[in-house]
């Protein structure tokens, strides 16, 4: 890293989910994508949902809004509801219902696991998946959501 002007450092950023964290509910994983929805799951929908396994046959989940769906990015030690010791093969509506984790840690060693079950906010989410070592990456746009505050920038003009 240059210790003049900074080049190749490490920047991070971290989001206010005030007016966000709570509204929004995991609906989808596709890693490294999760999805989350304004509405309640058993309104949420998606082409294919209905079929096991949803890694062949889920498509991402219809938004009829702009504001309907959220994505973001997540890395971590998380298994997908199919992988690991216990993976099942299940539908996007089984998950939904509480069937299993759409993501889960394992412990080889008796430690604590951690579950992120659908419907968990994405407040929630955040703080599961740093607990288990990862990161959540918000996207550019947050300002545009509803009811997120007004950039900074923006008040100045």
């Amino acid at each position: 890293m240059c210790s003049v002007c900074g080049w190749g450092a490490k920047m991070t950023l971290r989001v206010d989910l005030d007016g966000v964290g709570n509204i929004y509910r995991l609906c989808f994983v596709r890693g490294p994508w999760a999805y989350f929805t304004r509405i309640g799951l058993d309104r949420q929908w998606g082409e294919g949902w209905d079929k096991a396994s949803y890694q062949l046959h889920a498509h991402l989940p219809y938004g009829d809004s702009t504001d309907q769906i959220l994505k973001v990015a997540f890395d971590g030690p998380l298994f997908p509801p199919e992988a690991g010791l216990n993976g099942h093969s299940l539908s996007v509506l089984e998950l939904n219902a509480g069937a299993s984790p759409w993501l889960r840690t394992e412990s080889y060693f008796h430690g604590t696991q951690i579950h992120i079950m659908a419907g968990v906010t994405l407040l929630r989410f955040t703080e599961l998946i740093e607990l288990a070592g990862g990161t959540v990456f918000a996207p550019i746009g947050w300002g545009e959501l509803p009811e997120a505050p007004v950039p900074v920038c923006e008040k100045a003009t």
